[in-house]
């Protein structure tokens, strides 16, 4: 019943008390593994490797830059922003899709995954890794046809 309920200002604080648990709960984890994903995308070679499972959808539309498409849309699993970050000099139509894949893609082990896990959701690494798949191969799908139509008609 709504007397049982609490009064707004317990409600609010009690929402906030909560949310400062969660973010500090999950905060080194992010850290860490966002740390350890940016250096992984830096310093090895692991999502070029990584990015070959998205060339085939990338390669048959012709981008000059295609490999770093695919490559970069992979290193979205690390982090967020890390695909238009490493494809900011690239024409428009990889620039474009690499934001869409980074705004589409949302899981990735930096932030999203790790508050996933820290739930009673039931889903664990390997379903959620191939969620990820599955969104960022079907908004390269998207992306890239959009791209050319935006280019075309001259918004680009």
């Amino acid at each position: 019943m709504a007397r049982a309920a609490p009064s707004l200002a317990q409600s609010v604080w009690l929402n906030l008390r909560e949310g400062l648990v969660m973010a500090i709960s999950i905060l080194p984890s992010i850290l860490s593994v966002g740390l350890i994903g940016l250096l992984l995308a830096k310093y090895t070679p692991v999502f070029d490797w990584l990015g070959w499972i998205f060339y085939p959808v990338v390669a048959p539309w012709g981008l000059s830059e295609g490999v770093a498409l695919a490559q970069a849309s992979a290193a979205g699993l690390a982090e967020m922003f890390l695909p238009p970050l490493l494809m900011s000099d690239a024409e428009f139509v990889a620039r474009f899709s690499a934001g869409v894949v980074s705004v589409s893609g949302v899981l990735f082990f930096s932030a999203s995954i790790p508050c996933i896990l820290s739930t009673r959701i039931p889903l664990d690494v390997g379903r959620i890794v191939i969620i990820w798949f599955l969104r960022v191969a079907l908004s390269l799908t998207l992306a890239i046809p959009t791209g050319y139509a935006i280019q075309v008609l001259g918004a680009a």
